[in-house]
Order: structure tokens, then C-alpha cells, then sequence
């Protein structure tokens, strides 16, 4: 017959098993049968998406700033149409580095160790790099992990792991942004394609925008924890 100890033990590992696992906080995928609705509703969870910075839907689609998906976005199946989500209206060559592009606003409540991935669509005359912004009040943003380089009229694949960061954990304001920023060392934006020229015309196209973390344990697990510790101890 099993201890009371281990038996505590096997029910913590089954209060906590099915939080150990990453699972999608909130997930925009752009995707819909209507190309005239507004697709910035999150396909999994709830949050915000809005342009920041000066940034405006493309001319090619003013009403919804759609245009077609990622390749990778294979969640829309017929009638539904795999979309991208695009903007332009980018600042001047020399100006406003790290303001303008997208703004996505997440609850974290009840989710740890978060990881962020999304394609990111440089047009050519966009701004070939670009950087990730984290905030923990929706409001002040501060840049995070390495710069995102683009190439001209393509997806690049992207993702952050921001589990070190705990001020993101569990918090119901928490927000990040993609930005165009100055090409490293300069103080001026680089084109997406070697051969073009900068525009604030240039487009950035966004879609498979997820958040991912691990449920935070709840209270009772964690308390089933200390008690299984307390019995082990007490029958050495």
C-alpha cells in the first residue's frame, strides 16, 4: 500500500500536470469570409490589436488593412480566407525610430513564462528592421530581445521568449508593440530589399500574432505541495 506521502505526491502531479504544458493565451490570425469586416478580433482568447505611431491601413485595402495570409496560417479553411493584417504610413527617413507599427494588448491573468511568435510581412520599401516592445502597464514599452530583420516582400518567422521576464506574468495590462526601427549603428531606416529605396509607404503585414504561457498553479496545488514536503519530512 502507498504511503500518505506518496500518495500526497501523485496529487500534486495531477493537480499540476495540466498546467505544466504551454497553452495559447490569445492568438490573431487575421482570417475571415468577409474581407470587409474588421479582422482584428483574436481568433483564440481576447485582446486588442490597433495601429500606433502614425501607422494606417494600406491603400490596397483601406476598409480592414487586409491582404493574403501567411502560408503558415493554415487555420482558414473554406469559406474562410487566410489574411494578413497590413499597415503603412510609416515616419520619415530619419525620424521616429522604435514608434510606429502595431499594438497588441493581452490579459496575462492566471498565465506565466510567456512566449510571443507572429509572421512578419516587410514590403520592399518598408523598413527592414524592426523591434519587439514589451509593457506591464500598457503604456511605457521597452524594447525587447534581439532586432527583427525583414526581407522584401516576404514572411519572416518570429519569436520571443519572455519568461524571464515576471512583471509580465499573471497581469491583466500587459501589452507589446512591433516598431520600425533605424538600421543598428545609423540613424536613418534601411529598405526591406538591398535595391530599393525607404518609403513611409512601405508596408509591415502581420498574422499567426500569438501569446503562449503555462497556468499558473492554483493555490490549492500549490498548498498540496507544501503539505506533501511536510509529511515526507515527518516520516524520515
Amino acid at each position: 500500500m502507498k504511503s500518505l506521502s506518496s500518495l500526497l505526491i501523485s496529487s500534486v502531479v495531477v493537480a499540476i500536470s495540466g498546467t505544466a504544458s504551454a497553452a495559447v493565451v490569445t492568438q490573431w490570425t487575421f482570417n475571415s469570409s468577409d474581407a470587409l469586416l474588421n479582422l482584428t478580433t483574436p481568433y483564440i482568447g481576447s485582446g486588442t490589436a490597433s495601429y500606433v505611431g502614425g501607422t494606417a491601413p494600406s491603400v490596397s485595402a483601406p476598409l480592414s488593412g487586409i491582404a493574403t495570409g501567411w502560408v503558415d496560417d493554415t487555420t482558414a479553411v473554406s469559406p474562410v480566407v487566410n489574411y494578413r493584417w497590413t499597415m503603412t504610413t510609416f515616419p520619415a527617413a530619419a525620424v521616429a525610430s522604435g514608434t510606429a507599427g502595431a499594438k497588441f494588448a493581452v490579459s496575462t491573468a492566471g498565465y506565466q513564462n510567456l512566449v510571443i511568435t507572429f509572421g512578419l510581412r516587410n514590403s520592399n520599401t518598408s523598413s527592414k528592421y524592426a523591434m519587439l516592445q514589451y509593457s506591464t502597464n500598457g503604456t511605457n514599452f521597452a524594447d525587447f530581445g534581439d532586432v527583427i530583420t525583414g526581407t522584401g516582400d516576404a514572411f519572416t518567422s518570429v519569436s520571443r521568449d519572455l519568461s524571464a521576464l515576471t512583471s509580465t506574468n499573471n497581469n491583466s495590462n500587459f501589452a507589446f508593440r512591433v516598431v520600425s526601427v533605424f538600421a543598428p549603428g545609423t540613424s536613418a531606416y534601411a529598405a526591406a530589399k538591398s535595391t530599393s529605396t525607404y518609403s513611409t509607404g512601405g508596408t509591415y503585414g502581420f498574422d499567426l500574432v500569438t501569446v503562449s504561457g503555462t497556468a499558473i498553479p492554483s493555490p490549492g496545488a500549490v498548498a498540496l505541495i507544501g503539505l506533501a514536503g511536510l509529511v515526507a519530512r515527518r516520516r524520515r
